[in-house]
């Protein structure tokens, strides 16, 4: 079969379901007796085979083409095509291997596809530049191939709101020294944000991994002397803990900086605030008004907002208020649990698959939270022990354990726990702690 033949089989296939036909019929070309050109077909377009031969298809586009099915592995034989774009339309399934292993291709766009599936590890195209595969269903893990072709000259990395897990792979993230944009924004990844490999990647600019489950620190290693380059960050929406970093002030160029719905405690490093900074709340205060910069980035501890920045509430009830609100860029309302609220809250997430196993007065509204079975209190009736060993708890440790102030011993060994420890937990008074025999 030609070359000529073998591109025509190749395109056809994405028209050969009943919906496919249909949509086809309406375009120019896309038939096999059309007596159309494959080069003239809506879409395509074709360049010169550089060995003399007749042309060669380099390049498939069908943005928002109505066009429905499945992405076919007969596109793996258009050998020499370099952008392939076929965002917003309905080809469910997955990426075909055979796509991700053309050696030529610099584009792959398939956003908002409503595709599924596991992310491939390998794109065997030394080329590749974009690759757009945001607001889809993609699931598994981030690139951990550290040796995959694409890697060394991918600008341009979309993956938001998918499906991806685990953790960020640092070696992988060094591969890719020409990165400017890494999109993970609204997926499941969790783990700590590897700042040391992210940092040394001179040409960073954008770099968004808001709503997701990170944890630990804000890593200082992503400003490193003489590589700051990011101008625009958004961690906001995770569980990050502990303070921003001072060396972030060497982000001397950055505009959008979205920190709130995290645990970070502390206050932000002055010089990071200006008027430059995310702007945009501040763009219709007047400009005789008080401003404090540093609130479009996150709100002071102690205070509450909608979105966590600017405008921000003061939590009333002075001293007491700040304890129970110890975060920066705390959104919704003020926290004012008493104990009784977070043993309810703690019930309530450790109760996923059914009642604890003996006796279980937790539900009760009528018992006093030092009759409680598992809870010791001291002679002013603050909690200060709970033992909970092999009782069958399923789910997760929530938050507001850690607004136990008094709590100095908790043991939750020998039950179903997942997820992570939380960081919440600084603030009691802990002395013994046992979570083992737990998936954590």
């Amino acid at each position: 079969m030609s070359s000529s033949s073998l591109e025509e089989k190749a395109l056809l296939s994405l028209v050969q379901s009943y919906e496919g036909r249909a949509w086809a019929t309406s375009l120019n070309g896309w038939s096999a007796n059309s007596g159309i050109p494959v080069c003239e077909w809506k879409g395509v377009t074709c360049r010169v085979n550089m060995d003399g031969g007749p042309a060669v298809v380099a390049e498939v586009s069908l943005p928002s083409a109505g066009l429905s099915g499945t992405i076919p592995t007969e596109l793996g034989l258009l050998t020499e095509l370099e952008h392939l774009t076929l965002k917003n339309n309905i080809l469910q399934g997955s990426i075909p291997q055979e796509v991700a292993n053309l050696q030529k291709l610099t584009t792959l766009d398939l956003t908002e596809c409503f595709l599924t599936g596991t992310l491939p590890q390998r794109f065997e195209s030394p080329n590749l530049k974009t690759l757009l595969l945001a607001n889809n269903a993609i699931s598994g893990r981030f690139f951990e191939t550290d040796d995959s072709p694409h890697l060394q000259n991918i600008k341009e990395i979309r993956m938001e709101n998918n499906l991806l897990t685990g953790t960020l792979h640092g070696p992988s993230m060094i591969r890719m020294p020409h990165l400017e944009t890494l999109s993970l924004s609204d997926n499941d990844l969790s783990g700590l944000i590897p700042g040391e490999e992210l940092g040394a990647l001179p040409a960073l600019h954008y770099l968004y991994l808001d709503t997701n489950h990170f944890v630990g620190p804000l890593p200082s290693q992503l400003a490193q002397i003489g590589k700051a380059q990011i101008l625009e960050l958004w961690v906001q929406d995770n569980a990050i803990s502990g303070t921003v970093p001072a060396s972030y002030v060497r982000f001397d160029r950055i505009h959008d900086f979205f920190i709130d719905g995290n645990k970070l405690t502390g206050a932000l490093p002055p010089d990071l605030c200006g008027p430059e900074i995310n702007a945009d709340f501040f763009a219709n205060v007047p400009s005789e008004a008080e401003r404090n910069y540093c609130d479009s980035i996150a709100c002071p501890a102690g205070s509450v907002a909608f979105e966590g920045v600017y405008p921000c509430e003061k939590c009333s009830g002075g001293e007491a208020a700040r304890l129970k609100n110890r975060y920066l860029g705390q959104t919704g309302k003020c926290s004012d649990f008493d104990q009784r609220d977070i043993l309810k809250i703690f019930h309530d997430a450790t109760t996923k698959a059914g009642p604890w196993s003996g006796v279980s007065d937790w539900a009760d509204e009528t018992k006093n939270v030092c009759d409680m079975t598992g809870v010791t209190c001291d002679a002013h009736s603050n909690v200060v022990e709970i033992m909970l060993k092999n009782r069958r708890l399923e789910g997760h440790i929530p938050d507001e354990i850690g607004f136990l102030s008094f709590l100095e011993s908790l043991d939750l060994s020998d039950n179903a726990l997942m997820g992570y420890v939380p960081s919440d937990l600084q603030w009691t008074s802990l002395k013994r702690f046992d979570i083992s025999g737990n998936k954590i």
